[in-house]
């Protein structure tokens, strides 16, 4: 439980807190069980989520394999990183007003790379989506400052 306060506390802390574009997904994600690698989470799946056909956006889906499968990798190396690549792969669709669970993996972690999966579930157990997710973990280069050209 120890591991699942401080997920939520930091999930909390670095994408509701500071905003962006992962906050409103974030707001209705519940992390329900972690170990190191392994997070697991619960949504409702509501109306502004939904694409023409009243099941959950694919964006959604994509964004949702994006934070989980981070908050795998961060309860396994302690750190967040930066993506670097990230597939899906959606095999069925979920009805606005379900439930679904969500369970990030970190597959490997590695000093410059982590390598995690993503799969997502409807109430029956069935495989809505799978995704694939790739992070750069070194430090994150270095913000460039341009000075103006002066025009004499």
């Amino acid at each position: 439980m120890a591991l699942v306060r401080a997920l939520s506390k930091e999930l909390t802390k670095t994408v509701l807190v500071a905003g962006g574009f992962s906050q409103k997904t974030s707001s209705h994600l519940k992390i329900t069980d972690a170990s190191p690698g392994k997070v697991t989470f619960k949504m409702t799946v509501e109306q502004g989520d939904s694409n023409i056909y009243n099941t959950m956006h694919g964006g959604l889906g994509a964004t949702l394999v994006d934070i989980c499968s981070s908050v795998a990798i961060l309860s396994k190396c302690s750190k967040w990183g930066i993506s670097t690549d990230l597939s899906v792969s959606y095999l069925k669709g979920a009805p606005v007003g379900k439930d679904i669970t969500i369970v990030g993996h970190c597959d490997r972690g590695g000093k410059t790379l982590a390598f995690s999966s993503c799969f997502i579930y409807n109430e029956q157990g069935d495989l809505l989506l799978k995704g694939q997710h790739t992070k750069f973990m070194g430090t994150p280069p270095a913000v460039l400052e341009l000075e103006e050209e002066s025009t004499e």
